[in-house]
Formats: C-alpha cells, sequence, structure tokens
C-alpha cells in the first residue's frame, strides 16, 4: 500500500517499465468521449490524470486495452491510425522537444503568428523523426530540401529549423494539405497529441500566447483537414478566455472533455494498483467477495465498479467509523469528503497519496497486536495523512504551475476559519510576492483562488472557508465555522 502512489502519485515519476504503466492505470467511462475524432480538447486539473492518458495514448498496447476494455466505437480501426506527440513526454526523462528556457528566450518577442510556425515545425520534425514511412511520401517533395534537412536534424535546437520553417511557411502549408489528402486516400488518420503545455515556456503570464496560438490553430485545421485530428490535454485553469485574450474559446464547445473523478472511480484505481501490486495483497482483497471483477492480459486485474465493495473494503482495511460520532465519521465518505477542493472535486494524486503516506506511518510503527481482525491501518494513520497530502498538494502547486503560491503561506499560516473576506483581502493586499501572481489586484486573485478550488466564499454572509486538502499545507487553524457539505457518494 506505501507504493500505491509510485513517484509520490506524478505521472511524470511513474515507471517506464510498460508492464508497470498498463497495470497501474485504469480506464475511465470518460475517456469514450475523448477518443471521439472530433474530441480536441481534453480539460484537467493538475493530478486529475491528463498526462497518464498522454502516455497510454503513445502506446499501442494501452490504445488497444484502452479500446477493448471501453467498447470505444467512435475511433476508426486502430491499425488505420498513427500516433505522434507533438509536445509531451511519454517516458520519464525524455528530452524530445526544446527546452522551455529556450523556448521563451528564443520566442521572446515574436508574434502569435511565429507561435504558429513553431507549431507546425514541431509537427513536421515528430513526423520525419518517428514516422519514416509517412514521411517518404509524396506531400513531403512540396517542402524545399534545404527545410527538409534541417527538420531532420536534432528536434532540441530551435535556432536551427525555425528560421526554416518560417521561410517556407507557405510551402509547408500546403504539404501539410498533401498529407491529410494522402491519408484519406489511403483510409488511415493521423493523431497528434500534446501535453505539458504548462510547461512550454518558464513564466506563467507568457503561457498564453503559445497555447492560444495552437488552439487557434486546431480549430482552423479541424475546419480544413479530414484525417488529421489532435488531442490537446491542457489544464482547467489555463483554458480561460481572460487569460488566453482567445475570443474563440467557446467554439471548443462540444469537442472538448473533462477529466474528473467520481468517488467510486477512486477506490477502483486505488483497488486495481492493489490488486495488481502481487499476490499477497491480491490474495488479501478476496476478503470482500466479488471485489475483483477480471484479469485484462494487458492492464492486469481489473476491480469491479461495485460501491457497496469499496465500502466494505474500507471497513476491512480502517474500520467501518473515523471517529466516535457515527454520522460524522464514516470511513468511506470521510476520505473524500476531507480530500475534495472547494469544488468538490478530487484528484487521484492526492486520493492514493493519502493511502500511501498512512501505510508509511503504520510501517514504522508497525505491531501486529495493534491492528484488529484483518485491519491494516489505524484511522490515525490516515488523519495524519491526510495533513501530510495537504502540504504535497500545496507543494506540487508551488513548484511548478503556481510558484506565486509560495508567498501566500506566510499571511495565511495561523489564520483562524472561517474568516471575513476584507480580512482575507488584506492579506492578499499585504502579501509580498516574490514570484509574479496572475494579477495585483487582491479581488481578482481571490477570484484566481475560487476558480482553482482553494477557497470557497459563502454567499449568504462573504467569510471565506478552505477545504482541509489545502488547509493543512497552508497552515490554516479552524475554529467552529460550518460543517462543509458533503460529497455525495
Amino acid at each position: 500500500m506505501a507504493n500505491v502512489a509510485a513517484g509520490r502519485g506524478v505521472a511524470e515519476h511513474e515507471s517506464n517499465d510498460e508492464n508497470i504503466f498498463l497495470k497501474n492505470f485504469l480506464p475511465l467511462p470518460s475517456y469514450r468521449m475523448a477518443l471521439e475524432v472530433d474530441t480536441l480538447l481534453i480539460l484537467g486539473d493538475r493530478g486529475a490524470g491528463k498526462t497518464e492518458f498522454f502516455r497510454l495514448l503513445a502506446n499501442y498496447s494501452g490504445r488497444q486495452a484502452l479500446v477493448k476494455n471501453l467498447n470505444v466505437r467512435g475511433l476508426p480501426p486502430l491499425e488505420t491510425t498513427i500516433w505522434i506527440a507533438g509536445s509531451g513526454r511519454s517516458k520519464t526523462g525524455e528530452r524530445k522537444f526544446p527546452a522551455p528556457y529556450i523556448a521563451e528566450k528564443y520566442m521572446k518577442y515574436r508574434d502569435r503568428i511565429d507561435w504558429r510556425i513553431f507549431w507546425i515545425g514541431l509537427i513536421l520534425r515528430v513526423i520525419f523523426q518517428e514516422e519514416k514511412e509517412l514521411s517518404s511520401h509524396s506531400w513531403v517533395e512540396e517542402i524545399p530540401e534545404e527545410a527538409r534537412n534541417s527538420l531532420n536534424n536534432n528536434l532540441l535546437f530551435l535556432s536551427d529549423w525555425f528560421p526554416d520553417v518560417q521561410e517556407n511557411f507557405e510551402s509547408i502549408n500546403y504539404a501539410l494539405d498533401k498529407l491529410d489528402e494522402e491519408l484519406l486516400a489511403s483510409v488511415r488518420w493521423l493523431f497528434i497529441t500534446y501535453d505539458e503545455l504548462d510547461r512550454i515556456v518558464l513564466s506563467y503570464l507568457e503561457l498564453a500566447a503559445p497555447i492560444a496560438e495552437l488552439l487557434a490553430f486546431w480549430l482552423d485545421r479541424w475546419r480544413r483537414w479530414e484525417r488529421i485530428r489532435p488531442k490537446i490535454f491542457l489544464r482547467t485553469d489555463l483554458f480561460r478566455q481572460d487569460f488566453l485574450g482567445f475570443p474563440d474559446a467557446s467554439k471548443f464547445r462540444g469537442y472538448q472533455v473533462s477529466l474528473e473523478w467520481e468517488t467510486s472511480w477512486l477506490y477502483q484505481v486505488f483497488v486495481k494498483r492493489l490488486a495488481n501490486s502481487g499476490e499477497e495483497m491480491n490474495d488479501y482483497l478476496q476478503i470482500v467477495p466479488g471485489l475483483i471483477s477480471k484479469k485484462d492480459e494487458i492492464l492486469g486485474i481489473l476491480p469491479a465498479l461495485d460501491e457497496s465493495c469499496f465500502e466494505l473494503l474500507m471497513e476491512k482495511i480502517v474500520g467501518e467509523w473515523m471517529g466516535d460520532n457515527a454520522q460524522e465519521s464514516y470511513t468511506y465518505k470521510w476520505i473524500p469528503n476531507h480530500l475534495q477542493d472547494a469544488k468538490r472535486r478530487i484528484v487521484p494524486r492526492s486520493f492514493l497519496k493519502l493511502f500511501s503516506l498512512a501505510a508509511e506511518r503504520r510501517l514504522k510503527k508497525f505491531e501486529e497486536k495493534d491492528l484488529p481482525e484483518n485491519r491494516l491501518l489505524e484511522p490515525s494513520d490516515l488523519q495524519v495523512a491526510l495533513m501530510g497530502t495537504s502540504k504535497d498538494r500545496i507543494e506540487e502547486l508551488t513548484l511548478e504551475e503556481y510558484p506565486w503560491l509560495e508567498a501566500l503561506k506566510i499571511g495565511l499560516k495561523n489564520l483562524n476559519l472561517l474568516t471575513e473576506e476584507e480580512n482575507f483581502l488584506k492579506i492578499l493586499e499585504n502579501t509580498k510576492w516574490h514570484q509574479e501572481p496572475p494579477s495585483r489586484k487582491p479581488q481578482e486573485i481571490l477570484k484566481y483562488l475560487e476558480e482553482l478550488g482553494i477557497v470557497e466564499i459563502r454567499r449568504l454572509d462573504r467569510r471565506i472557508n478552505m477545504p482541509d486538502i489545502y488547509r493543512y499545507g497552508f497552515e490554516v487553524q479552524r475554529k467552529g465555522g460550518i460543517k462543509r457539505r458533503k460529497l455525495n457518494s
């Protein structure tokens, strides 16, 4: 159980071993729509599983298993499809794309059309490097030889290939039109996947131009091309019109899907990872009849989607209740209720990490006599692990996506909830920002924190509350106040 969140639950640190990766992966019903030909945009919060899904699509066996287990019908036969990564890493440690600081420096003073040139150049370079058969067809001859040669060289050297793409922009666009025609004639499809778009450049405020231009490019080409389609994995908070300055964002409605997790799916991925961790744990799980559904040759052991089985499993592992007050501490519901953000969302990373940290704590003080019946954990293990999970969640956010949040730790430390909106705004106003926040106006920062699910503002009295998944990480206190609305099971 301590290893259920490999790499602390971060997809980028998951194993490169294909067998382990696939056995850890849970195909969700929402992935069916994501695989539809005309689903262009796949949104999700940090830790929601975007990179895991992206990595799966880069894996032929993974695609096969996904189509089979979900009975996907909106995707052409896999043998007629080609998949390449337009950005992002399918394996830990890959270096296939320009480093963020290189891209930011090189593209610093360029306009949005230059970002379109950047994205088209990446498409061609990946095709030339990874799809030799495709890049040997007649469409390539429309690109001048000098440009073809530079595009075949090191992908990491942006300064080598960008000028040639810029100079031959017209002929390259024509060549890609011809590629689409050839794919149509040969009854094939080309899917281009994008991940880690928040790492294209270093600065958060510099992300708007490249992301907006990528979206605009594919919205335009979706109308023009029939057999070349993207799958763009993007953090939900980055798909905001006020941030992107992209007036056509509403046109993606109907062509986008959000990765959000239901409570039963969270328990299902937890059980799947346990069941595939080894024979001993798999034997232990047999104490719940009907918990294990079947075994897939690629995805491994698959648990049944039966809520009553998960409830019974929590009773076996921890006990039915977390405390004396049965109404408030039913274990099965206590866990998601304390992991949800202010918008009632839970990411699998936090869910898995809670159990991983709880198991680590129990291992340090393991005494079999302390665990009645078949228990593996005590309620106190989960209660302490919740604090660690919250701190890890804040650390995830501040290290990369939202470094400006680090400065808030000082002002929020020992704040008592609930607190008046005016008091919270004063804290924001007095914060000394080490990294540039999305705005310098306290009211706008508060609105942004609300959108991220870090705080909630009560409608009746405008007092500020903070869910436990963030409260412990910010070292915020709670005295009295309101009872948080429970997540529907």
